[in-house]
């Protein structure tokens, strides 16, 4: 007890900020609650997207994640991973949670490990507990003040994005989990050269195959860095140990590479693979923020102790890896993932090292001391600003979805699981968060084996069709929503190949428009009801507030079973 309350007592200034940070991270859905307690119905001011859905297939026991959102492909190989999103959904499982309920306790829970555990690895790694302290509070509160189109946002009163990254769960707050927990224990294993440190290393670093691709392959290009490092210094040793813990990784990613051997070998795989974004290209990328981070550790960064330069050296390089494989693969990936979750994240670590090193080799301890108060202060109040006014921007959207609550409500009451729906964006979302219920369109479904170019479009030309787009619009229309239909049958591959949605050539635009010129030949009724027997849509919902055009009474295929507020809810 003695021992217990002494670490308190030494880490105490630690554990307050890691509970401010959970309390700041799940402050607006609380408050929200409370807030609008009289019309609150079940829908979360903090959507969650894309992660709801996935946690909630975790909850219904899916755990392979082939087909999140359709009621076929469930058996498929995985093309996004689901340990965090199972974690999530298991937290919540153990103490009998609802969704909503599992979310809260994952705000207050894991901001707070993820603080202690940035805390601990900083601390560990560079011996001063303020360094520490800063670079957690700097990471999961104030990261934004680094980026100056955010800054200037912030100036103006406007938040530089929706919530504070921490709050999504799933990633980063997973991704952080694993990423600094890993490097915590590995640093462990590479200072005091013990083998229990290396084993568990091997386990985080193998369960990273499973949370999100980005983490591992960090990981491993760091390996490599350090690994190489080690050689030219001639030391064998060391560096047989370092490619131990990393062979043992890859080890336990074998199920993991068995997987994407199976999505290789899918009939849709290319389709998709074009979906996420992977173009062709041996580019060079540098990077602004992680140049400069090289630059200042280079010449400012202490080597008093080898081992902690030669492993810092290695963390600092393999950005301008993750950034640049590329000019090796040919495959260009989204390197913004490296950027938010990791360049960021050291980078701020790195120079605030650095920089209470010099302050206090100078032994300027007033500097050193109001620096501290100040990067804090700043830190916590830019955290508390993004929340505030990202919840005062979507207040209203939040209240106004309430209306969702009861459709929600009927369909857990009355329909069986696994059936489909079919439903505008929103609703659909909210159905796939809330309900054990499939549908026929949802805005991530298309990162799926089960996304062939054919559904996508048979899902934009139902769509377009409810809208009433016929043969006189269509040339028009089409165009004039490029981008919106570059995003939903191309995903995001255009906007990284040419920089934005609306660059998609105008000859796929034409082909699309041939092509729904074509299902023109017979009658909307007709289609429909093809379309949606095709993908055994069981349940449609017309919502006549925001979609009055869509007149689903017409069709004769459908029986209305329910009526409520400005929903009708359809039996096929």
């Amino acid at each position: 007890m003695e021992k217990i309350n002494q670490f308190l007592k030494n880490h105490k200034w630690a554990i307050f900020l890691a509970l401010i940070t959970a309390i700041i991270v799940a402050a607006p859905q609380i408050y929200f609650r409370y807030h609008n307690q009289n019309i609150y119905q079940g829908v979360e001011i903090i959507g969650d997207s894309p992660w709801t859905p996935r946690v909630q297939e975790a909850k219904e026991g899916h755990l392979n994640f082939g087909s999140i959102y359709y009621k076929d492909g469930k058996s498929d190989p995985y093309l996004l991973q689901p340990l965090g999103s199972i974690i999530v959904a298991y937290l919540g499982k153990i103490f009998s949670l609802d969704l909503n309920n599992t979310f809260l306790l994952f705000r207050l829970i894991f901001p707070f490990l993820v603080f202690l555990i940035i805390y601990s690895f900083v601390l560990l790694f560079s011996k001063d507990k303020l360094a520490a302290l800063t670079s957690a509070t700097v990471v999961l509160l104030g990261e934004a003040l680094l980026s100056r189109s955010a800054f200037f946002l912030m100036l103006k009163g406007e938040t530089p994005r929706s919530f504070l990254y921490i709050t999504r769960a799933v990633n980063p707050a997973m991704t952080f989990f694993f990423f600094f927990s890993f490097l915590l224990f590995f640093w462990l294993f590479y200072e005091k050269r013990q083998w229990r440190w290396g084993i568990i290393s091997t386990l985080i670093l193998g369960l990273t195959f499973y949370d999100y691709f980005y983490t591992w392959t960090f990981l491993y290009a760091f390996a490599g860095t350090l690994v190489l490092i080690l050689f030219f210094q001639k030391n064998w040793r060391e560096a047989k140990r370092i490619i131990a813990v990393f062979a043992g990784g890859v080890i336990l990613a074998i199920p993991y590479f068995l997987n994407l051997y199976r999505t290789t070998t899918y009939s849709t795989y290319q389709e998709v693979r074009q979906i996420f974004g992977m173009i062709q290209s041996h580019a060079p990328t540098l990077g602004f923020l992680v140049s400069f981070v090289l630059i200042v550790f280079l010449l400012f960064f202490p080597r008093e102790y080898k081992e902690r330069y030669l492993f810092s050296l290695a963390l600092v390089i393999a950005p301008f890896i993750t950034l640049n494989q590329q000019i090796i693969t040919g495959k260009m990936l989204q390197v913004g993932h490296y950027h938010w979750f990791f360049h960021t994240p050291l980078a701020i670590i790195f120079l605030l090292v650095i920089f209470f090193y010099w302050v206090s080799k100078k032994n300027w301890k007033i500097i050193k001391r109001i620096s501290v108060i100040a990067i804090i202060i700043i830190s916590i109040c830019t955290g508390i600003f993004i929340q505030a006014v990202s919840y005062a921007d979507i207040e209203n959207k939040a209240i106004e979805s309430q209306r969702y609550g009861p459709i929600i409500n009927w369909f857990n009451t009355n329909a069986e699981k696994e059936e489909v729906v079919f439903a505008d964006d929103e609703l659909s979302h909210l159905i796939v968060s809330y309900t054990p219920l499939n549908v026929f369109y949802h805005r991530a479904a298309m990162y799926s084996l089960s996304a062939s170019r054919e559904r996508l479009l048979h899902i934009l030309f139902t769509f377009y069709r409810l809208e009433g787009v016929g043969k006189e619009e269509t040339q028009a229309v089409f165009f004039r929503d490029r981008g919106d239909i570059s995003a939903k049958i191309y995903g995001v591959y255009y906007r990284e190949l040419v920089g934005s949605y609306e660059a998609i050539p105008d000859e796929k635009i034409q082909e699309i428009v041939d092509e729904y010129l074509e299902s023109l030949s017979i009658s909307d009724s007709e289609f429909l009801n093809q379309i949606w027997t095709k993908y055994e849509v069981k349940y449609l919902v017309w919502d006549k507030k925001i979609n009055p055009e869509w007149n689903l009474d017409k069709y004769s295929f459908l029986k209305k079973v329910a009526e409520i507020g400005d929903f009708i809810i359809y039996q096929k």
